[in-house]
């Protein structure tokens, strides 16, 4: 059955139809409350801990400053050799780890979103992938243990060590986004996706639609997409290529998959920055908010096309198109 695409019949629905502007969305509801936990591995030689030093504490600068994370929500785990740097906060070895996952599982809530951050150097021993800390490593299953046991219902993963792919499928579930710097355990050289994912926390360019607001998706694509121009640029050939699963299936998609990947949808709608509504007002402010419960739901019925019948599929996808662009004519008349 050949259909118009979704945006166009939205869009001509809403302009000869006549019909009046969407309900008003009801008062805004709290942002849900952010928490990240920066975990630094062994960084095996001097110059390497000086790296991995250097993305904890970018990454907690940007995180803490133009994301507006409460600093008091960001906790970093370093190697023994950093544990004098200002932003960490102790050992990064098994029993703090745990132990700072146990005190996530106390002050979160089913509404709050949790970033995890991995940096260092992996290994893989044919089953299991492990990021190399102080004493004994943990495995990609103790950490799935470990983010099960949060309450909060969107976790985001990301793993940015070589050999980092096999946490994929270790830590995916429904409603979890997990990021990884290698599509396998067998890309095992030192990873150059890291320095990007934490340039995008921070860096204008990352914002790819030039909204003001910053998706996990985006910061993805930027640093997926920098590391492969690293490469390219360098004439040499890729050790390493990042994975995105946010559908829960395990499986994962490379950047140049995502166009006919059901992968991607939730972390396009997952925020770590979203432009200040000082000043909006709270008829404005209540919109975006609709605005972000609408793009949930497009990406929610993306996430099940392929089990869908496909009349089902369009007839569901227009109509919340329809109803994002009655929104969208609403907005700009608050501007």
């Amino acid at each position: 059955m050949a259909l118009p695409s979704p945006a166009g019949l939205a869009l001509a629905t809403l302009l000869t139809s006549g019909v009046a502007l969407w309900p008003m969305a009801s008062p805004a509801r709290a942002q849900p409350a952010r928490h990240a936990l920066l975990i630094g591995g062994l960084g095996g030689s001097p110059e390497y801990s000086a790296d991995l030093l250097q993305y904890l504490t970018q990454a907690h600068a940007a995180l803490t400053g133009p994301l507006g994370f409460d600093a008091e929500h960001v906790t970093i785990l370093a190697e023994p050799s950093a544990t004098e740097a200002p932003v960490v906060d102790g050992v990064a070895n098994a029993e703090n780890i745990r132990s700072a996952f146990a005190l996530l599982a106390q002050r979160t809530t089913p509404e709050d979103h949790i970033y995890v951050l991995l940096f260092g150097h992996g290994s893989y021993d044919g089953t299991q992938g492990r990021l190399n800390i102080a004493r004994r490593d943990l495995a990609d299953t103790d950490y799935a243990e470990l983010v099960d046991a949060l309450p909060s219902a969107r976790v985001i993963f990301i793993n940015t060590a070589s050999a980092s792919g096999p946490f994929v499928a270790a830590l995916s579930a429904p409603e979890r986004i997990v990021v990884t710097a290698t599509r396998s355990g067998t890309q095992r050289n030192r990873t150059i996706f890291p320095r990007f994912l934490v340039e995008a926390l921070s860096s204008p360019a990352a914002d790819l639609d030039r909204n003001g607001r910053l998706s996990m998706l985006e910061v993805y694509r930027y640093a997926a997409l920098q590391t492969a121009s690293h490469y390219e640029a360098g004439g040499y050939l890729a050790t390493e290529h990042a994975l995105i699963d946010d559908t829960g299936d395990g499986q994962g998609s490379r950047l140049k998959e995502l166009r006919e990947s059901p992968d991607g949808h939730l972390a396009a709608v997952t925020w770590l920055r979203r432009p200040s509504a000082t000043g909006t007002g709270a008829l404005l402010t209540a919109t975006r908010r609709e605005k972000e419960d609408l793009e949930r739901a497009v990406a929610a019925l993306k996430s099940r096309k392929a089990s869908m019948n496909v009349d089902a599929y369009y007839d569901e996808l227009e109509g919340l198109m329809v109803r994002l662009a009655r929104l969208a004519v609403r907005q700009e008349s608050l501007q």
